[in-house]
């Protein structure tokens, strides 16, 4: 059996006195993608957030490649074993950070502010550039790249970052169709081509990519459903989520769901 990488055992996410995600039973072995899917409020992005260690009060077990998550702040061991693309990463336009910086972020997860890069982390921005076909780009200001491109250079920053773990929290959200590919695909090679167990979130299963391999379905903080893309991505469950009648067509090796039009039968 595969090594288990993320242990939620009752988990309860509270935002204030609010209950905002939870009670939580979820498994994650390494090699692993999983889709997080549910309407807007649903605990998504809470989840991904208290897996990175980013929320200040978690109940239960949560343990995260070997390390709890319960615990603030958070420590570096669990900074250096998850990388985190978030929906938003902000920056100052003023400062003038160059892509290559901004890849090499990645690597002050292993202590490197304060001191000079090492070779490995020199060789690991360069393999993190050259593989997301971002090392002409390497000199350009991060501020002048177009949305699509700041979301590539934050996958290039997780891989130089070396984490066997990938959290990616609405990573296509307000892009045009074509960057909406371009980054589905890149999630799908991380995963098959480099190894990385990967926990994806998105509100449209077609943004899902053919290689995921397991879907949690969240509504109000709850798990809806829980398995295999086969088992969950269909029109009953779906339908019975967001509360209308859902048409689910398989394309290729991916899913795609819409509301039926009018309702029809």
């Amino acid at each position: 059996m595969s090594e288990t990488l993320i242990e939620a055992a009752d988990v309860t996410v509270w935002h204030g006195a609010r209950r905002a995600l939870g009670p939580l039973n979820l498994t994650v072995r390494r090699g692993e993608f999983w889709g997080i899917v549910g309407p807007n409020g649903a605990g998504k992005t809470t989840l991904l957030h208290a897996l990175a260690g980013l929320t200040s009060r978690v109940d239960g077990k949560l343990v995260v490649c070997g390390h709890s998550a319960c615990a603030m702040p958070r420590s570096q061991a669990l900074r250096q074993a998850v990388g985190v693309l978030l929906q938003h990463h902000d920056y100052v336009p003023e400062v003038p950070v160059t892509v290559e910086d901004v890849v090499g972020f990645g690597r002050t997860s292993r202590g490197i502010l304060g001191r000079r890069w090492l070779a490995s982390d020199r060789d690991a921005v360069e393999h993190a550039l050259g593989v997301l076909g971002l090392t002409d780009f390497k000199t350009r200001l991060y501020r002048e790249l177009s949305g699509g491109e700041r979301r590539k250079v934050q996958i290039a920053r997780l891989l130089a970052q070396g984490s066997a773990l990938l959290l990616m929290d609405e990573p296509v959200a307000g892009l045009d169709m074509d960057w909406q590919e371009r980054l589905t695909s890149l999630a799908g090679t991380l995963h098959s081509q480099h190894s990385k167990t990967v926990l994806f979130v998105t509100h449209d299963v077609a943004n899902l990519p053919g290689c995921c391999t397991n879907v949690l379905l969240l509504n109000r903080g709850q798990t809806f459903a829980i398995g295999a893309p086969a088992e969950v991505l269909c029109p009953d469950v779906l339908g019975r989520l967001y509360g209308c009648p859902i048409c689910v067509e398989h394309r290729g090796d991916r899913y795609v769901a819409f509301a039926r039009p009018g309702g029809a039968g």
